[in-house]
């Protein structure tokens, strides 16, 4: 009898639940153009910042090219230092003359030409910066091409092919976070002040992947279901190597002494 008050007191602190992946993501561009390649398929495991798709971008990496050449070239900026340090020795030499010698204007000359040339010498180093930030310009804009993947997860859709042209709101892929996994459960509102962040809990698996995984309550939700009397509670469960798939009913225990009949999960999403 005491084995089977225990089993019972088991089954009272248990309900059921659902695992839903963390995210679920419609994959699109943020410019228009044609697709040159899809590299990646439905099935495919894919990490944050991967390639999964490129616009053509034959005009963009043209542009870049001609931003990095202009970004990196240094000739018209020796080329006024020469300049300048010509119109240096000049004003020297003109300085060590006596005043008979060098008129006072042709003086004035020489001093506006090395001041003007200085003046110039900042205008060339201005340009080489403004046309670093162009080069970044068009490398961002080279980038746009790029389609990556905001997450790790794994590819659950592939709705376009190369060759087809995108749009804005076009979406190109469908992808999911599975790690970790959400535990969606329903508790009734008695319960609400006993359920903390944090708190550990067991989360057991129907058949066919069965199994029982620790998780932990990350959300509380502080708004009832004043129809069912509920409150929702999501917990994590780490899943780093996708073993688990997301989209199958569980029972999750929370360590709850027995106050009553607990309720019945209400799918996510309801």
């Amino acid at each position: 009898m005491a084995t089977s008050a225990g089993v019972a007191q088991a089954q009272e602190t248990r309900v059921d639940c659902v695992v839903e992946p963390a995210q679920k993501l419609k994959i699109g561009s943020a410019t228009l153009g044609i697709l040159k390649s899809v590299p990646v398929n439905r099935g495919t495991t894919v990490n944050a910042g991967d390639v999964i798709a490129r616009l053509d971008s034959s005009v963009e990496e043209a542009n870049v090219a001609l931003s990095r050449a202009q970004a990196e070239s240094v000739a018209t900026i020796e080329a006024q230092q020469t300049r300048v340090e010509l119109y240096k020795r000049r004003l020297d030499r003109q300085s060590q003359l006596s005043k008979g010698i060098v008129t006072q204007e042709r003086l004035d000359q020489v001093e506006a030409d090395y001041e003007i040339g200085r003046r110039d010498l900042q205008t060339e180093i201005l340009k080489r910066k403004l046309a670093g930030i162009e080069l970044m310009r068009t490398e961002a804009q080279l980038e746009l091409r790029m389609i990556r993947s905001p997450i790790r997860g794994i590819v659950t859709e592939r709705l376009m092919s190369a060759g087809e042209f995108v749009r804005q709101d076009s979406a190109i892929f469908t992808l999911v976070q599975l790690d970790p996994l959400y535990v969606e459960a329903y508790l009734p509102v008695s319960r609400w002040k006993e359920i903390s962040l944090g708190m550990a809990t067991t989360v057991e698996l129907d058949q066919p992947i069965g199994g029982t995984y620790e998780a932990k309550v990350t959300v509380v939700d502080h708004v009832f279901d004043a129809a069912s009397g509920t409150f929702g509670v999501r917990l994590e469960l780490p899943n780093p190597d996708f073993k688990l798939p997301g989209g199958q009913r569980c029972k999750v225990g929370f360590p709850l002494p027995q106050k009553g009949p607990l309720a019945t999960a209400v799918p996510f999403g309801r």
